[in-house]
């Protein structure tokens, strides 16, 4: 690369990591219910060497009756010791996971192109400005981490085809995004089978360097069998699959009778989610219909990149005998597969590789559309204007409309919650209930932006589960964090004791304002200015006065 190249390629990747980090801590304004377990467990390791439950560095981590890929906890725990707990350390690890995605992306389209430099430079704009891609990287989500990881032994596998020692740090990273997010472990099993039978002409001179890479990706998936068997590995997949007899019965009625009907109606679910995947209406004009999963107005990638997609499906074809390419295109074949095991349609962020492998494919288009332009300055024209329609798509329906609309997704007034009842000296000495029934992740953000203390809470949630912490066990957790308490409102004894009650519209209602004497005491509103939260004050003694007079008989 010559000294041009250098600057252009600096400037793509500064915009892509700047884009991340600006305003991270804003934008999403919160943590949602994973990211606020994630980063609480991190605190407590810091600080105990165990999660909330009491757990000594756990295998999996427990999380509201499921469980989470750990890796993205443990990297939490130094830069929570860094930054401290706050939302900027939760999403830190997302945003540099989507720096890695760009960087390798480039490498990889370069390298795997015969030093194509347009066209790797084309590849790491697509990925680093796609929708899907800044929406996933600024949020915590495992599912970055677990990209990050595959996008990177990916680039050491293209390396492997050339020198062979490289297959062993691609084994190594492949094995390790199982430990990321949970599609993974899937994705990362279909692809290292698939990689060597497509290039087993190689292994057979290289069988050494074979058997230490296969041995290499095995010891990474070993601590797997230390909760196989609990119902902690398999527990996710059981509650969002469509394989069980109950799912069977409500949905498959037309299948009932026939012989093998049971069979036949999996293979009608999975083909119609599988598909869902590469509807050009579901990647470019609809969102992901999750609110936490979509940005306002915008699908996964933007409209106009539908033309050069199909463009770029006809240079995968054309150039599908070189290694890189026959590489995509097994992603992108395997890529969709854990996603349409799910019964929840067009699932963004359980198909990040998927949509990862599409980005290259734009890119492709793309490139062949402007190298079919003879005219410099209308190639450079184009290539402006599709930048500053993007730019101002992004930017109005992220960085002002997700801004606001999908603030409530991420606990936004919670947040706001804390920081009034801190900064109010009145209310320093009052106890507080807050109800969680519609957001189970109210205490445990609470507890991680308050740095409560992990002793006290493992004290708690310890009791609750015993030894049954890989088990699929259910069970409530109520939070009690010096003053405050995060748990449904138990109206039979709540309004007995003096402390505020603070819920949302459908968790206080009028008639038991009135019924309970509760008086009106502060409202929350959120991010675009409706109230959200109400803090109402019990009488206990108004409300045992009414509750002798309703006992004695009336004289007539």
């Amino acid at each position: 690369m010559n000294i041009k190249q250098i600057v252009l390629i600096f400037i793509v990747l500064f915009s892509a990591l700047f884009i991340r980090l600006y305003q991270l801590d804003q934008i999403p304004f919160g943590l949602n219910i994973d990211e606020a377990s994630m980063g609480y467990n991190a605190y407590s390791l810091s600080q105990t060497g165990k999660d909330r439950y009491g757990q000594s560095y756990p295998v999996i981590f427990r999380s509201f009756g499921s469980f989470q890929a750990p890796l993205y906890t443990y990297l939490l725990v130094p830069v929570v010791q860094l930054f401290g707990t706050n939302i900027f350390a939760v999403h830190l690890v997302s945003a540099l996971s989507g720096f890695i995605i760009v960087c390798c992306s480039f490498l990889i389209a370069y390298f795997g192109s015969k030093r194509n430099f347009k066209l790797a430079v084309l590849v790491a704009i697509v990925v680093g400005f796609a929708p899907w891609s800044i929406l996933f990287t600024r949020f915590g989500t495992e599912a970055s981490l677990g990209l990050a990881l595959f996008v990177l032994s990916i680039y050491f596998f293209i390396l492997s085809l050339k020198k062979i020692s490289f297959f062993i740090p691609a084994a190594f990273f492949l094995g390790m995004t199982t430990h990321a997010y949970y599609s993974e472990r899937l994705i990362s099993i279909f692809f290292f089978v698939g990689f060597i039978l497509i290039f087993f002409k190689k292994f057979l001179k290289n069988k050494g360097w074979l058997i230490l890479g296969t041995a290499v990706f095995i010891a990474t998936l070993l601590p797997h069998l230390m909760v196989l068997q609990s119902g902690a590995f398999t527990r996710r997949l059981e509650q969002v699959n469509y394989f069980s007899e109950e799912t069977f019965l409500k949905q498959g009625e037309n299948l009932r009778n026939l012989p093998f009907g049971r069979f036949l109606y999996v293979i009608r679910e999975f083909s119609s989610q599988y598909i869902t995947y590469f509807s050009p209406k579901n990647l470019f004009f609809e969102a992901d219909p999750q609110q936490a999963r979509s940005i306002p107005n915008l699908s996964v990638f933007y409209s106009w990149m539908v033309v050069p997609f199909f463009a770029g499906i006809f240079y995968l074809v054309k150039n599908k005998s070189l290694e890189f390419i026959k590489i995509l295109i097994l992603i992108i074949a395997i890529s969709p597969i854990p996603a349409s095991l799910t019964r929840d349609p067009f699932y963004t962020l359980r198909t990040l590789e998927f949509l990862w492998s599409v980005s290259f494919i734009i890119a492709f288009g793309i490139y062949s559309i402007l190298m079919r332009i003879p005219y410099f300055y209308v190639r450079f024209g184009l290539v402006i204007v599709m930048l500053l329609f993007s730019i101002v798509s992004l930017y109005t329906s992220y960085f002002i409309l997700f801004k606001y609309e999908r603030a409530e997704n991420f606990g936004y007034s919670y947040i706001k919650l804390l920081e009034f009842i801190e900064q109010n000296e009145n209310f320093s000495q009052k106890k507080f209930v807050v109800d969680n029934s519609r957001d189970l992740g109210a205490g445990v953000r609470i507890a991680y932006l308050k740095r409560y203390d992990p002793s006290k809470l493992q004290q708690t949630l310890k009791v609750l589960v015993g030894n049954k912490y890989y088990s699929s066990l259910e069970f409530e957790e109520k939070y009690s964090l010096d003053n405050i308490e995060a748990r449904p409102i138990f109206w039979e004894k709540d309004v007995y004791e003096e402390q505020i009650l603070i819920g949302d519209n459908l968790a206080i209602s009028e008639q038991q304002i009135t019924e309970h004497f509760l008086k009106f005491e502060f409202e929350i509103k959120d991010r675009q200015g409706n109230v959200s939260l109400k803090g109402y004050s019990t009488n206990p003694k108004a409300k045992k006065e009414s509750d002798i007079a309703k006992q004695i008989p009336h004289s007539l």
